[in-house]
């Protein structure tokens, strides 16, 4: 088993080194990269799981399955924008295999929000200089930055959330499905912390309470979860974690409502 405060330090510096991009970018690539590891995957994979993960949340196009996802998991849908950097990072192929347990039961599915490459970059300065002169200046932030700025946190956690899914899915043991259930609890983690970074006008300090109370819950849940050896065991903690990663989407949904965040609606597949 690898060191995961040794592993993460050095991904850390790696990612800083040779991706870049703003902090949020490179704690999620970060993650992917350490995630890979604790997969039994090489260093190679990591590094290509990191700048994957930089190149969709730096505005990079995610290409969605031909077919409709299982019913009740995580919509990942393409964002329609291009990306703003000059020389794209290459697609990675995925080298998770497909669902080997179509039996299990199912969580809900999110949607990817809609927010521009431009306009995240720009929140990106603009959340760094209100945060920094809140103090003086209050919470002059637009709903057109806050909304930005939830677009980016959101889709972060969900490219997380589905990516380790396929992972549980996959597994044929409880022991296997442990590392990607954490993962999907640090997700949460870096969620409510990019939530705090920004600085919230009263009209939606409500929905941004219930929302970090939402994401700890489920965190919670889900590290809990992760503690299961046996299969009834994991089945029983399964039920709790199922009802709180509910609670989490009405909470990220009423949210991303009031801040008038778009919503991508998927193509109907024929049936």
């Amino acid at each position: 088993m690898i060191d995961q405060d040794q592993a993460r330090k050095f991904w850390t510096s790696w990612v800083r080194r040779e991706i870049g991009g703003s902090d949020m970018i490179q704690e999620a690539a970060v993650s992917a990269a350490v995630n890979e590891l604790l997969l039994g995957h090489d260093n190679q994979a990591a590094a290509h799981a990191a700048r994957n993960t930089a190149r969709q949340l730096g505005g990079g196009v995610s290409t969605p399955h031909p077919d409709p996802p299982p019913q009740g998991r995580r919509e990942t849908v393409a964002t329609p924008t291009p990306p703003t950097a000059p020389a794209a990072v290459p697609a990675v192929a995925s080298q998770i295999p497909a669902p080997l347990n179509p039996g299990k039961s199912l969580f809900r599915r999110p949607w990817l929000y809609l927010g521009g490459v431009a306009g995240i970059v720009a929140t990106a300065v603009v959340v760094i200089f209100i945060a920094r002169s809140a103090h003086s200046l209050g919470c002059l932030v637009s709903q057109t930055t806050l909304g930005h700025r939830m677009t980016t946190l959101h889709n972060a956690f969900v490219d997380v959330y589905n990516r380790d899914f396929n992972v549980i899915d996959a597994c044929t043991s409880v022991d296997c499905e442990k590392a990607p259930k954490l993962e999907i609890a640090a997700s949460l983690k870096t969620y409510n912390d990019g939530l705090d970074k920004v600085c919230w006008p009263n009209k939606y300090t409500a929905d941004v309470t219930a929302l970090k109370h939402a994401n700890k819950g489920m965190a919670d849940a889900f590290t809990t979860w992760a503690t299961a050896t046996t299969p009834a065991e994991d089945q029983s903690l399964q039920t709790a974690a199922k009802d709180q990663d509910n609670r989490q989407g009405l909470a990220d949904d009423a949210l991303s409502r009031d801040l008038g965040v778009p919503v991508v609606t998927p193509t109907p597949t024929a049936s």
